[in-house]
């Protein structure tokens, strides 16, 4: 648990006719704050804290109550000092500074956005005050930091982060000093709420991925070097406000994954990624390293895009970077590896989200060369089947399977050493391992990376096991350079 007052200083940005008492977007502080001492409140097992996430609008105004323990029920809150017997919350506010029916618009569209937010988790966000539930979190979308006797310039805050969820807490989004207008308030508020309300599942905020990329696109993040609308990423991050840090409950944090585990899984809401082949033109002979271009996008941002050959997956490029406005809808060159062999390919382009969301473009069928006319002039595994196509057979090959090349893995991943390879997969330590059997244990091998690897091997059956880090040479290489993969020419 972090114990000292976190401050977000963002980067001032320019805004027109802000309101006098509103921060204009990219001003501000967003906080969490140490949970009293005498705070009864336990950590919750994954599984048993509420799933219900209630935002609370304030419809005439709120009372707060100064507490030492939350209860999300009756507005008793550890955030308050005890100064006053009770505190006042204004009515949520819409950017032209209405309440009420004319503020309804502006309020379902912040409602909408933070259930996009949470639908990958079975999390249920709500505006309509729970009736029957024991406990729920609630968060208060409405009013001004000063109205609790905290600064000006404090945009949402939260009690402290343990490294578990905690129910029934009380977490608070000041709407009414978060400024602009349009969409770009909408997602100014979202931002906030999803932070706040993070803080009480154990959430720490994230810094950077582990490729260096800024975490500006989860709403975990302080840093404001990106924008639009931003989501809980499925991705291994560094901790930290201004500069990088060690996770408070680990070195680094998976903010989906987390929520994965405390909620389980959700349906997500949000539009599925598209994406368009550009070039070649269906029928078209292409040379080597020719590239097919594509156009993909998607509401989350697209992750990655695949370049399928055959029924084989021969390429994938990064998705793009993030933007003002988010991740634009870009264009993706995939080339034709170099050793993709001969013959009549058919050419399919997958892109996907963070949470491996799928869209599929048509299909198109090009010719390389000239067709296959014997399995000698196509890839380690293939067969030339009749109509000219070089193709692998299904997979068959299980976790730990021996194999020579990674198509007959289900997995698709053949690694090992010169002397030895077998089928296996990546899978990320602690929150979730990934390996799906439990003679496996994942070797974590980076920060938030490991691989599936059998138990005991690293105790002297490990295919020449290096001294001291107890890891297969190859799992040292597989996110790097040093992974031995099967894909050989004949």
């Amino acid at each position: 648990m972090r114990l000292a007052l976190l401050l977000v200083a963002l980067v001032p940005s320019v805004a027109s006719a802000e309101l006098p008492h509103r921060l204009p977007i990219g001003q501000g502080e967003r906080v969490f704050l140490p949970p009293p001492p005498d705070d009864g409140t336990q950590p919750e097992q994954a599984g048993t804290v509420s799933n219900i996430i209630y935002l609370e609008r304030c419809k005439g105004g709120c009372t707060i109550y100064p507490s030492g323990v939350d209860d999300a029920k009756t507005l008793r809150s550890s955030i308050p000092s005890n100064a006053m017997s009770e505190y006042r919350l204004d009515e949520f506010e819409n950017s032209a500074g209405e309440i009420g029916a004319a503020a309804d618009a502006e309020w379902a569209e912040v409602v909408k956005c933070v259930k996009e937010v949470y639908s990958p988790f079975n999390a249920v966000v709500t505006d309509v005050k729970p009736v029957n539930a024991t406990s729920y979190h609630t968060d208060v979308v409405a009013g001004a930091a000063t109205q609790l006797g905290l600064s000006s310039s404090i945009l949402g805050v939260s009690p402290g982060v343990s490294c578990a969820p905690v129910d029934n807490r009380i977490t608070y989004t000041f709407a009414n000093r978060h400024g602009g207008s349009g969409r770009a308030r909408i997602n100014h508020l979202c931002w906030t709420i999803a932070q706040e309300t993070a803080h009480t599942y154990g959430l720490d905020h994230s810094f950077a991925f582990g490729d260096g990329r800024s975490a500006c696109n989860d709403p975990l993040t302080y840093r404001s070097d990106c924008g639009g609308q931003k989501f809980f990423r499925n991705d291994s991050a560094t901790c930290g406000e201004f500069s990088a840090r060690p996770c408070d409950c680990g070195a680094t944090q998976n903010a989906h994954l987390s929520l994965l585990s405390t909620f389980g899984p959700g349906t997500p809401i949000t539009r599925p990624p598209t994406v368009m082949v550009t070039q070649p033109a269906n029928g078209a002979t292409v040379p080597n390293g020719y590239a097919v271009i594509a156009i993909a996008g998607a509401q989350r941002g697209i992750s990655s895009v695949e370049l399928w050959l055959n029924g084989y997956k021969w390429a994938t490029a990064k998705g793009a970077a993030y933007g003002r406005d988010g991740q634009p809808d870009s264009s993706y060159s995939l080339p034709f590896p170099a050793d993709v062999p001969d013959g009549i390919i058919d050419v399919v382009v997958k892109a996907k989200d963070d949470i491996g969301t799928t869209t599929t473009a048509p299909m198109i069928t090009v010719t390389k060369g000239a067709p296959c006319v014997s399995a000698e002039t196509c890839a380690d595994g293939q067969r030339c089947d009749p109509t000219g196509r070089c193709l692998w057979d299904a997979p068959v090959g299980e976790l730990g399977d021996e194999c020579t090349f990674e198509q007959y893995c289900l997995t698709g991943t053949c690694a090992g050493t010169d002397e030895k390879t077998i089928c296996t997969q990546s899978c990320v330590p602690g929150v979730s391992d990934g390996c799906p059997d439990a003679s496996f244990e994942c070797l974590e091998q980076s920060a938030g990376r490991g691989v599936c690897w059998p138990k005991g091997a690293e105790e002297g059956n490990c295919l020449g096991c290096s001294a001291g880090t107890g890891a297969p040479p190859f799992l040292i290489g597989l996110f790097g350079l040093g992974l031995i993969l099967r894909k050989r020419r004949r």
